[in-house]
């Protein structure tokens, strides 16, 4: 038995003849040459591997990393997902939508101006139906050559009691008014204790206020925008709706996504960045206010 090969007393293996080899079984017509059709044969006829396909595990994980959890995405753990839902999705829709707030704001401010002018001076006077108007005028800085629309404003303080009048106009009133001279205006609107109409003109920088009062007003300023500036409005209007859109769209979206296709703890992470943190916070504040009360503190 010592010296015996480890292939002799075994027999042949079950379903082949005796001495029968592997080149016996190709060559099926015995004229000791393999044909191509004669190996073709031999291998449709050959032994089908069946099974399933398994890796090779390691220290408790396959060599291809350790298996994740159900639902586990982009070869990233739940834990992972859920990191991402709760703190870094959130992050990145706030950093989103402050970007695009920042961009809204600076188109809206785009081709606007504003001055003001405490130093008004009697220049001339101007008739209007033959009756005279005191012109009193103001110099305004920072007025674009050409403006698209503007609003001034005047005031005389004085006594609330007498003398005291608020006045407002646009460029764009219903119905100007012609001076005698044949120069445009605009009528202003009055409040206060003192009566009469005051009229309303910008030449370049200059506001000209034509009033019956004798007295310098107080106080005046423009408002205004740049011609060809309310274009960018419209799309300034778009992205300020999209910077306050994408936060609240961005969450639906993301969990909706969680739960559909994606791993579904990122859309609990994210759903616990919306109801537990806020809560969180809360209940910080909460305890921040009482330790305060109790160490006398107070605000």
């Amino acid at each position: 038995m010592g010296d015996e090969k480890w292939w002799e007393g075994e027999g042949a293996p079950s379903g082949e003849e005796p001495g029968e080899d592997l080149f016996s079984k190709l060559d099926t017509d015995g004229d000791g040459v393999v044909t191509r059709d004669e190996f073709e044969n031999a291998m449709d006829k050959g032994p089908t591997l069946t099974g399933e396909v398994s890796t090779i595990v390691e220290d408790d994980g396959s060599i291809m990393g350790p298996p994740g959890d159900e639902g586990s995405a982009g070869g990233l753990s739940d834990s992972t997902w859920f990191v991402i839902g709760l703190i870094g999705a959130p992050i990145a829709l706030g950093v989103l939508s402050l970007v695009l707030t920042v961009i809204s704001e600076s188109l809206y401010g785009g081709g606007w101006f504003y001055d003001d002018d405490s130093f008004l001076s009697a220049e001339e006077t101007v008739q209007f139906s033959g009756e005279d108007y005191t012109v009193f005028q103001a110099d305004f800085d920072g007025v674009p050559d050409d403006v698209g629309w503007y609003s001034m404003s005047i005031q005389w303080y004085g006594d609330y009691a007498g003398d005291h009048a608020d006045c407002w106009g646009e460029s764009e009133s219903v119905m100007p008014i012609v001076s005698d001279d044949g120069r445009g205006w605009n009528s202003m609107e009055c409040w206060g204790e003192s009566d009469g109409d005051v009229y309303m003109r910008l030449d370049g920088s200059t506001g000209s206020f034509a009033t019956k009062r004798s007295d310098s007003p107080d106080w005046a300023d423009i408002d205004g925008e740049e011609a060809g500036a309310s274009s960018g409005q419209g799309i300034a209007a778009a992205i300020g709706f999209l910077g306050a859109a994408v936060v609240p769209v961005g969450f639906v979206a993301g969990m909706v996504w969680g739960f559909t296709k994606g791993p579904s703890s990122f859309a609990y992470g994210m759903l616990a960045s919306v109801v537990v943190l806020p809560l969180v916070v809360l209940g910080l504040c909460v305890v921040v206010f009482f330790a305060l009360i109790g160490s006398g503190g107070g605000f």
